[in-house]
C-alpha cells in the first residue's frame, strides 16, 4: 500500500482534510496527517526539522503540502531527497516577491505590532494570506511574521523528487504565476491548473484532486 503523508496549512487542521483523507484511503493510499505543531516559534526550516523527527521511521513517502504546507514540504524535500518519492504541491507557498504588499504592509504590521488593535492587525495579514493569520493562535502568529519573509526559490531548485503542481486559477492568495515560477524551477515536475478553483481547492474541488494525485502516483 503507497503511504502519502499531507502538510496542511496555515488555520487548517487534520479534521477539515477529514473528507478528502476518506476519499483518498478509497483508492487504496495510507495516508498520514500530522498537526502542525503550535508550541513554539519557528522558521521554515524548524518545521523541516520536526517533520523529519514526526516520519523517519516511516519508508520513503509520498509528499503532499497545501499552502504554508507546501513551503515545508519544499524545503524538506531538498533537505531530505532520499525520504520523498514523489512531491505533490497545492496551490503552495514559498515564493516571495517585493511587491506592494509585502514592502509595505508587512513591515507596517510589525512596526505596529504592539500597538493596535487584534482586529486592524488580522486585516492587514488577511492581505497577505488568506485568513491564516486570523485563525492562528499567539505562537503561530509569531511565526507567520518569520515565514512570510522567507523565501524558497533557491530550495525548488533542489528538489530531486517527481513533482506535480496543482494550481487554482482563480487563486487569490498564491496567485497563478507563483505556479509558474515554482514549476520553472522545480526541474522534474508537472504544472495542473484547476480553472474554476481558488486557494482552497482540496475542499472543493476534492473528487477531481484524488483523481489526478492517483494518477501521478501511479505513473
Amino acid at each position: 500500500m503507497k503511504t502519502i503523508v499531507i502538510l496542511h496549512g496555515w488555520g487548517s487542521t487534520p479534521a477539515r482534510w477529514r473528507p478528502l483523507v476518506n476519499k483518498l484511503k478509497a483508492v487504496g493510499l495510507k495516508v498520514v496527517l500530522p498537526s502542525l505543531p503550535q508550541d513554539k516559534v519557528r522558521s521554515t526550516a524548524e518545521f523541516s526539522d520536526w517533520f523529519y523527527q514526526k516520519t523517519k521511521t516511516l519508508a520513503p513517502f509520498f509528499l503532499a503540502g497545501h499552502s504554508f504546507g507546501g513551503q515545508i514540504a519544499i524545503n524538506f524535500a531538498a533537505g531530505h531527497p532520499e525520504r520523498v518519492k514523489k512531491l505533490i504541491l497545492i496551490a503552495s507557498a514559498g515564493v516571495r516577491r517585493p511587491s506592494w504588499k509585502r514592502k509595505i504592509v508587512t513591515p507596517l504590521a510589525k512596526l505596529l505590532r504592539g500597538y493596535v488593535r487584534e482586529k486592524a492587525k488580522s486585516f492587514l495579514y488577511r492581505l497577505l494570506l488568506a485568513t491564516d493569520y486570523y485563525r492562528a493562535n499567539p505562537q503561530m502568529r509569531k511565526t507567520m511574521t518569520i515565514i512570510l519573509t522567507e523565501d524558497q526559490q533557491k530550495n525548488m531548485t533542489k528538489v530531486t523528487a517527481p513533482t506535480v503542481i496543482i494550481w487554482g486559477e482563480s487563486d487569490r492568495y498564491t496567485p497563478l504565476k507563483d505556479g509558474r515560477l515554482t514549476h520553472r524551477l522545480i526541474k522534474n515536475s508537472q504544472f495542473e491548473v484547476f480553472p474554476d478553483a481558488r486557494h482552497g481547492l482540496p475542499f472543493t474541488h476534492s473528487q477531481a484532486l484524488v483523481s489526478l494525485v492517483k494518477n501521478f502516483l501511479n505513473s
